[in-house]
């Protein structure tokens, strides 16, 4: 029977993600809590590891893969070019420090802990990202133009474009299995090259279709979409990973799109309401629920993780705001704004894990790292934003 657990039938399991979706969406952000930790929770619940209802294969991962690129995307879609020049001394001090120090941190504690050093890199790497989770609550409270937190959000562009391209080099360095360096170092030259090309020809193509009346926003959106898609794959297909072509895609679209507010709304909105809580819930569904109760191991590796990431975070913000004259509550709100690993975070697990350098137990341990980061950010953001606006009413 079609009814049979695991649901076998496609139609079927597109409907429970697409329902469990709405349903965590709609009630877990009433809470105040991140809409992330809920589709994680539920992904948990539903997949192999839990209730086994569906299996990842072949809907849910899917539509987790493409959930992931899209991800990408939008982080380079919704960087604020600007904001870098204007303030690019500040920006760039805090997003190499909250790269640097947490990476080193983390680097060290993963070697404590007998990781290898490809997988000790790559663990590094992943935890140096970090996600605007608390970016609503400053934008609810009206701190947008406020100093630490442009300071915050532009440093996330030098952090996550950074920690992708370590990404890049280390899994082409696990694919050769440590050797062949110039031959690990082809993928990127290509890559380089794509770039080069991507960022000489897709802004004035976008710049020449989007201002073409008789081209319906159905149709404008379509062509990002393609865009997204080709550039992702070509990156997948010259040997690295797709979530770089899917980054630079969003950097290409990045002006055409700042001009065009609908058509960046319609492609915020698909893509948030329909592709990206497919890849939170797909990445639910590769935990095992009964491991995590039963192995002590994870909690301690997890436990581990956290530490370096708020020490690591916190060095960042602390040093940034003494150079700039920053107080400490601002201070405080910064490390509430870095604190949180999700996006990033996740799909450099994700990649690290697919090419062989994670087993489950990492993965199992970053999701509780992301879970935890995730409650702590919007808190402290919320606690220390509050603080600040009042100082500067």
């Amino acid at each position: 029977m079609d009814f049979d657990l695991p649901l076998q039938n496609h139609i079927l399991q597109f409907t429970v993600l697409a329902t469990v979706a709405l349903l965590v969406q709609l009630t877990v952000e009433r809470v105040h809590l991140p809409g992330l930790i809920g589709l994680l929770l539920i992904g948990m619940l539903i997949g192999p590891g839990g209730l086994a209802v569906l299996p990842r294969e072949p809907v849910a991962e899917l539509l987790g893969e493409v959930g992931l690129v899209y991800i990408m995307f939008l982080a380079g879609v919704e960087i604020n070019l600007a904001v870098l020049r204007i303030h690019k001394s500040e920006v760039s001090l805090f997003g190499i420090l909250s790269l640097s120090v947490t990476f080193l941190i983390a680097l060290a504690v993963a070697l404590l802990m007998q990781f290898s050093w490809i997988g000790a890199l790559l663990l590094a790497t992943a935890l140096s990202s970090h996600t605007l989770v608390a970016y609503p609550v400053v934008k609810q409270l009206k701190l947008l133009n406020r100093q630490p937190v442009v300071t915050a959000v532009g440093g996330t562009l030098i952090t996550d474009t950074l920690a992708l391209v370590l990404l890049a080099i280390l899994i082409q360095r696990a694919d050769s299995g440590g050797g062949g360096f110039l031959g690990s170092l082809m993928p990127l030259a290509l890559l380089a090259g794509v770039v080069a090309l991507a960022l000489l020809t897709v802004p004035r193509l976008a710049r020449v279709l989007f201002a073409q009346e008789r081209v319906s926003r159905a149709e404008k959106a379509l062509f990002v979409l393609v865009i997204l898609l080709v550039l992702a794959s070509v990156a997948r297909l010259i040997g690295t990973e797709s979530i770089l072509g899917a980054f630079l895609a969003g950097l290409c679209l990045n002006s055409a799109l700042r001009d065009r507010h609908e058509l960046h709304e319609h492609l915020g909105f698909v893509g948030r309401m329909i592709f990206i809580p497919f890849f939170f819930i797909d990445t639910g569904m590769r935990i095992d629920a009964g491991v995590l109760v039963g192995q002590a191991w994870i909690w301690l590796l997890a436990a581990v993780m956290i530490a370096a990431v708020l020490a690591g975070k916190s060095a960042a913000a602390w040093l940034t705001g003494r150079i700039y004259g920053y107080s400490p509550v601002a201070r405080t709100l910064m490390i509430g704004l870095t604190a949180p690993q999700a996006a990033a975070t996740l799909a450099v697990t994700v990649t690290a894990s697919a090419a062989g350098a994670f087993d489950a137990t990492v993965v199992d341990a970053v999701v509780i790292v992301i879970l935890v980061t995730c409650l702590i950010g919007p808190l402290l953001s919320r606690y220390a934003g509050q603080k600040l606006a009042r100082e500067e009413e």
